[in-house]
């Protein structure tokens, strides 16, 4: 393990669990008495923000989930697995007082044997108290060393182009304390980077600490890129970390082609998950949509679509904050170019069916393709829209504003139309710029 190739190997869940609905977040793994547990947070169907567990025999899976641990109207995220001085498992975690306005405390409360149950209320570790931490602590880590924990943590606005996250640090003989916060952060923005945090601690090859964590790069609010630094303790015993020292400037483009399985990343980010396959070289795609992060805000993304069946209306968009969307997909009276402002839904332009060639022969709508369609989705200071069907570019509608941002951006190739809707993609392209 070099901390510098990776690949991915699979998901923890391939499906939504019955009882949860949205807002799947901050998973940590943890090696349990021969099996590998993740605890995650999720949003139940009542509305609850819940902290839930799964299990695996080995990493790469397949995980059975267990359901929830607890959930509650204020909201539990932010899970972490720990074992306290006497080696007793704990779990530690963020109850989410911010979004409704009141305090946000690190709480702890141990684990019941087999780690799917709490065996005790939670306590708490400390909340946010210092001017720097913004009113909000979240995302734990956690470090022994000579005897003492570290707990480091991250305070403040975690996303977006008005974030300010910052890291700090807590220590403690004990995990339920009392702790000792170090005054000022230990890791802030610059260097090309901004608003670090929710880190993660492992043991580089040399068996020293290294912290994990995420931060934006040249103030793209989607170019959020997984870093690591070596962590090292100073003549008074407080961690620091070392200044990042490479940063990609931009993702590298992706292209996708559909000649094997789907390959790993591929998300639906909201709703029920779509009919899925890949056959004869296309993506065939149900109701609903598939996307793929695109790692920057600035992006010019194509699809060509082959075939649209059962009166489907094959799209392809740029997806933001859940509900937040902008978008062309065709039609039988002609291409549509769409947008979502949180959830709802309207037409912004349309392109007269007899203002370029149609791909089939059906007035209703189009069933079998002549020659593919392009559809491409442009996004930088606007969103443009546009399509291709054998001769030039056309643009479809004005220049609209963006979509929202808030954890970043998707590609996402759509199917609209009745529960039998399919359309076959023959291939997606993603270029930054």
């Amino acid at each position: 393990m070099d901390l510098r190739h990776w690949s991915q190997v699979g998901s923890v869940l391939t499906r939504r669990p019955r009882w949860a609905a949205t807002d799947f977040w901050a998973p940590e793994l943890a090696r349990r008495d021969g099996r590998v547990l993740v605890y995650y947070a999720a949003k139940s169907r009542r509305g609850q923000r819940c902290i839930a567990v799964a299990s695996a025999a080995r990493v790469p899976g397949p995980y059975r989930d267990h359901g929830p641990l607890l959930c509650s109207a204020i909201g539990e995220i932010d899970p972490l697995p720990v074992r306290d001085e006497q080696g007793a498992d704990w779990l530690v975690w963020k109850r989410d007082g911010n979004s409704q306005g009141r305090p946000t405390p690190i709480l702890a409360a141990p684990l019941a044997p087999g780690g799917l149950s709490l065996a005790a209320p939670p306590q708490e570790l400390f909340r946010a108290d210092a001017p720097w931490e913004r009113g909000l602590v979240e995302a734990p880590a956690l470090v022994r060393r000579s005897g003492t924990f570290y707990l480091v943590y991250s305070a403040g606005r975690c996303c977006g182009r008005r974030c300010n996250y910052a890291t700090g640090v807590a220590r403690s003989a004990s995990l339920l304390g009392p702790w000792e916060k170090r005054p000022a952060p230990i890791l802030t923005g610059g260097h090309g980077i901004r608003c670090p945090g929710h880190v993660g601690i492992a043991r580089g090859p040399d068996g020293e600490p290294v912290l994990a964590y995420h931060a934006y790069v040249r103030g793209d609010p989607s170019n959020r890129q997984l870093l690591m630094s070596p962590l090292s303790f100073d003549a008074a015993g407080w961690p620091r970390v070392a200044r990042v020292r490479r940063v990609v400037p931009r993702p590298p483009p992706e292209r996708f082609e559909f000649a094997t399985e789907l390959s790993p990343g591929w998300e639906w980010p909201s709703g029920p998950e779509p009919a899925a396959r890949v056959a004869a070289g296309r993506l065939v795609l149900g109701r609903g949509a598939l996307s793929r992060q695109t790692g920057t805000t600035r992006f010019a993304a194509q699809a060509v679509v082959v075939t649209e069946r059962a009166r489907a209306r094959a799209g392809l968009a740029v997806m933001a904050a859940d509900g937040n969307e902008v978008g062309i997909e065709l039609g039988g009276r002609g291409p549509v170019a769409w947008r979502a402002d949180e959830g709802r839904r309207i037409k912004t332009s349309v392109l007269d069916r007899g203002s370029y060639r149609p791909l089939g022969q059906d007035s209703a709508h189009l069933r079998c393709c002549r020659s593919p369609v392009e559809l491409r989705v442009s996004v930088g200071r606007r969103v443009t829209l546009a399509l291709r069907i054998r001769g030039r570019w056309r643009t479809v509608g004005a220049p609209q504003r963006l979509p929202r941002w808030a954890s970043g951006a998707r590609v996402a190739l759509t199917v609209r139309g009745p529960a039998g809707a399919r359309a076959e993609f023959e291939s997606l392209s993603i270029d930054p710029r």
